[in-house]
């Protein structure tokens, strides 16, 4: 008997997911709770498993298409069971219900951060998009009927036009590549969120930057006093705790960081929490989890809990909860370092601190040359929420704080 398994609703308001990678092929016998697609929505990663034991004879999307909720996955080919009925076949109501598809807590939950995103259609269709997008469109140069809509009922959205801008929309090139030949690979999942979000940050915020040098030969002295410590709790203790409290600090001190501006509304909304984003390589792309009420942690905590976010990240396995939601990120180049870089803010935000690695800098103290532990910061903000001198005097009681950690410490909680 014919059994479809449709995509759950995985809650939390969503309604659609791309199909990012089958686990399983038409044909292949699969087994009850097996692991049968990957579907990333703008919440999760999620791995649906089977319902069911039985052969799979049809998968109705293709990997970067998009699933409503709801909709048909797969088709498999089971058992009859007393009382069932066949998929599509009139028939009264069954003595005992199928099985339902499994639910949002039944699947398996590995990563987070993804925007679905259609395929590209043929050019020359008739497109749905509001007037303003229909402007934005003729202004970008680009054919609405070429670009696959993501709002609802496929209409093309301005997030769809930034991604076709930033180039979302390559498709796979099937069989082997001739010598010499371009090599092109498929914009989806992580990357492609990646790509619509720094679209959309970069077109809606005003960027303004601010760099400065900040003295961390004594923040490095106290790290180092306070290593073996942290150690034998079983903390590996980092520059970047430090680096959170000063953050929280400044911006109680400079609300104005701390922010979003809701454009709808025509509204500056000043946060009341401290939500602080940790920007983490992964080898899929950059992942943003958030230290949930860093102002009330202390250089412990926030190191584990530093710890504890990207470990999860890195491994592939880092969990909803712990992402979205940030009212302010701190960005680290870590071992790269360089000398200083102009982070991209992390849309809504209005503020982000870029971090880089702590070296040895002749610098010049009371007339004489020395070799200090000198530290670049730069501070990204949205010159329409923040103005300049406020983010350089933001940038200024940062550094106040990890020159002199004992300002720090009389902030512990």
């Amino acid at each position: 008997m014919a059994y479809q398994l449709e995509l759950p609703d995985i809650g939390e308001g969503v309604v659609e997911a791309e199909v990012v990678k089958w686990l399983v092929a038409e044909g292949d016998l699969v087994a009850e709770d097996q692991p049968l697609v990957e579907v990333m929505t703008d919440k999760a990663t999620v791995v649906i498993p089977s319902p069911r034991r039985g052969r799979l004879v049809r998968r109705f999307w293709q990997e970067g298409q998009i699933a409503r909720v709801h909709s048909p996955l797969l088709e498999l080919e089971v058992e009859e069971e007393e009382g069932a009925v066949p998929a599509q076949a009139p028939a009264p109501a069954p003595s005992r219900p199928p099985r339902p598809a499994p639910s949002a807590a039944q699947a398996t939950i590995l990563a987070t951060a993804i925007t679905p995103a259609s395929p590209a259609p043929p050019p020359g269709r008739k497109a749905l998009a509001a007037p303003a997008v229909r402007a934005l469109a003729r202004e970008l140069g680009i054919e609405l009927g070429a670009v696959a809509g993501t709002g609802p009922g496929g209409r093309v959205t301005k997030a769809d036009l930034e991604a076709r801008q930033a180039g979302a929309r390559i498709t796979a090139v099937t069989g082997p590549a001739a010598a010499g030949a371009d090599e092109r690979i498929p914009l989806r999942g992580l990357r492609r969120k990646i790509a619509e979000k720094m679209a959309l940050s970069k077109r809606t915020a005003a960027h303004f930057t601010f760099v400065e040098q900040c003295d961390a030969t004594e923040l490095a002295r106290v790290k180092a006093g306070m290593a073996a410590a942290a150690q034998a709790e079983g903390v590996k203790l980092t520059f970047l705790p430090f680096v959170v409290k000063a953050v929280v600090a400044a911006l109680q001190a400079h609300p104005r960081l701390n922010a979003a501006l809701d454009e709808a509304a025509g509204e500056i909304v000043l946060k009341k929490h401290w939500d602080i984003g940790i920007a983490s390589a992964t080898e899929g792309g950059l992942l943003v989890p958030v230290v949930r009420g860093a102002e009330r942690r202390s250089l412990l905590d926030l190191a584990r809990e530093i710890e504890r976010l990207s470990g999860e990240a890195r491994a592939g396995k880092a969990r909803p909860a712990d992402q979205g939601g940030s009212t302010f990120t701190i960005t680290s180049l870590g071992a790269l370092g360089g000398l200083f870089a102009t982070p991209v803010l992390n849309h809504p935000e209005v503020g982000i601190l870029g971090v880089h690695r702590i070296r040895p800098t002749p610098v010049v103290r009371d007339g004489q040359v020395v070799v200090r532990d000198v530290l670049h910061l730069s501070v990204t903000s949205d010159h329409r929420v923040v103005d300049g001198h406020e983010a350089a005097a933001f940038c200024y009681e940062v550094i106040r704080y990890l020159e002199d950690p004992n300002l720090l410490f009389m902030r512990m909680v």
